[in-house]
């Protein structure tokens, strides 16, 4: 138990706090695999590396001997919206031990340990905001912030043609399932982008299995009004379409929790926080991606927070060199007497190459009766 815990009710060691915010990888999270982790202690310039390697390349020219080169054009980058990707989140932890001193927890370890999870749980915030921003870049070609004072939008230059496409699942639609496949895919071919996968909902998954066309096309006429097994369908669209990866993700987060106003209800009187339960993936997308050889669609970026500057933390950790993501840091107002922990970082999802995704819009035109 380090002294400074009972100094300062609630102080972690230092040490204790930099082991906290190394892992943002979320092994349920579907979209896990197509993003790899990059950290950098200049955000700006690790945009820039990316914006430059990872672009439709560009071709020189020939030259006569006696002429000047051409002068080549850098991708251009929005300084000032990267910089904006600043996550943070803090507690009273004055207030958690209070409680639990109340509960009937008086071993000074149990405590100590106590508010070691409760600053993870802190820094699980944080990784849940940078998730929720990687899949909205994914899903819309862009990341809106729109919190605390902050009305911002980094649009990752997704072409215009290639966004709100529509994919009409329903039984009314002008155009067949299998065309509107097609049409996708011919317009990435024109462009020099092969498709190899899609993100989606499960439910437009369950729609494409029980789509008439699909079915006729994979088991025959005969098999019409029998749902397509997943295995079927997925060997379909790699077959005919080379989309070799399907990607559901219907997972959900809650916005901040609030309490409820104060009443003299019974629902009120228990005190719960009300949630806000959102999608990470938009119900009514499909986002189309190309990668190459199993490549990266993209990168989490990771940098240092103001707040490490300004508190002096360093960047070692009991010997180790690298630094942990999201950092934790702590202080203590005297009046009143509380100690506040707070979890930030720097985050901003990068997508390798932008031109490579194709959005779609989902929808279900009902069969005209009569």
């Amino acid at each position: 138990m380090p002294k400074q815990f009972r100094e300062v009710y609630g102080m972690i060691a230092e040490a204790d706090l930099l082991q906290t915010g190394f892992y943002v990888s979320r092994p349920n999270d579907p979209l896990e695999g197509l993003f790899e982790t990059r950290q950098s202690d200049n955000l700006v310039a690790e945009w820039y590396t990316i914006a430059s390697e990872y672009q439709i390349p560009q071709m020189a020219q020939f030259h006569a001997f006696d002429t000047i080169a051409q002068k080549s054009e850098r991708a251009p980058i929005d300084e000032r919206n990267i910089e904006k990707g600043l996550i943070k989140v803090k507690r009273n932890t004055s207030e958690l031990l209070r409680q639990l001193l109340r509960r009937g927890v008086s071993n000074e370890e149990k405590l100590y340990d106590y508010v070691i999870d409760d600053n993870a749980q802190l820094s699980d915030q944080v990784v849940t905001r940078a998730k929720v921003a990687r899949s909205e870049a994914l899903s819309t070609g862009t990341v809106t912030i729109a919190e605390n004072g902050i009305n911002e939008t980094i649009d990752y230059q997704v072409p215009a043609d290639q966004k709100n496409l529509v994919l009409d699942v329903g039984a009314g639609a002008s155009t067949g399932i299998i065309e509107q496949f097609d049409a996708i895919v011919d317009a990435a071919t024109a462009k020099g982008v092969k498709l190899t996968g899609m993100i989606c909902p499960r439910s437009f998954v369950s729609k494409l299995r029980k789509n008439a066309d699909l079915q006729k096309a994979i088991s025959g006429t005969l098999q019409a009004g029998i749902m397509l097994s997943n295995s079927s369908l997925a060997q379909f669209l790699d077959d005919e379409f080379q989309i070799s990866r399907i990607i559901t993700n219907d997972l959900t987060y809650s916005l901040p929790w609030t309490m409820p106003a104060q009443s003299a209800t019974a629902a009120d009187a228990t005190e719960r926080p009300v949630t806000d339960v959102r999608r990470y993936w938009p119900k009514d997308r499909v986002t189309f991606f190309g990668t190459v050889n199993g490549m990266y669609l993209g990168a989490d970026l990771w940098g240092v927070p103001p707040e490490i500057e300004i508190n002096g933390l360093g960047a070692t950790v009991q010997g180790s060199t690298v630094s942990p993501y999201v950092y934790v840091t702590q202080w203590a107002e005297k009046d009143p007497a509380v100690v506040w922990t707070k979890a930030s970082a720097l985050y901003m999802p990068a997508i390798y190459a932008p031109q490579s995704l194709f959005l779609a819009n989902i929808a279900e035109t009902a069969a005209v009766s009569g």
